[in-house]
């Protein structure tokens, strides 16, 4: 069974509870609520960068260019637009950041009634920020670089479909996806399974 890993760090995001949230940076939107690539998190005077961007990588028994979802820490002119002549923009967010949700997948694939491929990936993540919430999500499409940009409340409800996984397989593989959701506070990680 080939196991894949791809989910963010919980231990760095919980470092981020109790600390302001001061803007984002992203590629201005034009015609959706995604922008390509890239988005700038501005988090207590720290920069932080989460790409979604094309890797040639193990797909499930293939190699292929998949887009590969990661936050790490940064610096301000590190976060560049991927599209020719795009404008980037900075919103501002001003508040304190009291949870973070993840929302994590696990996929696998079964064949002849045995999991060969065991992956997890982070789907989204959503700041709950003095009341209200901001996600950022992953797009379902494999090879697409978008990162999806939501406000407002109870945005867990408007990720993406997990089913979307399970379509287009080759005859005698089973596909299965489950979402685990986990909920980082400044007292606990609560993994709900």
């Amino acid at each position: 069974m080939n196991t894949i890993d791809m989910r963010f760090d919980n231990s760095l995001i919980q470092g981020w509870i109790g600390k302001a949230f001061e803007k984002y940076k992203c590629d201005q939107f034009d015609f959706t609520n995604s922008v390509t690539q890239i988005v700038g998190l501005f988090i207590d005077n720290n920069v932080y960068t989460m790409t979604n961007i094309q890797e040639t990588v193990d797909y499930f028994g293939n190699t292929d260019d998949i887009a590969v979802c990661r936050i790490s820490e940064s610096t301000e002119e590190d976060i560049k637009s991927a599209l020719k002549d795009s404008k980037m923009i900075f919103t501002p967010v001003n508040g304190t950041i009291s949870k973070i949700r993840l929302v994590n997948e696990n996929q696998q694939i079964f064949e002849s009634g045995d999991v060969s491929y065991d992956v997890w990936i982070t789907r989204a993540i959503i700041f709950f920020v003095d009341g209200r919430e901001i996600s950022f999500e992953k797009d379902n499409i494999p090879f697409s670089e978008e990162i999806i940009i939501r406000k407002g409340y109870d945005l867990y409800k408007k990720c993406s479909d997990e089913n979307a996984f399970l379509e287009g397989w080759d005859e005698g593989i089973i596909a299965k996806c489950t979402r685990h959701i986990v909920d980082i506070t400044s007292d606990a990680i609560v993994i709900d399974s």
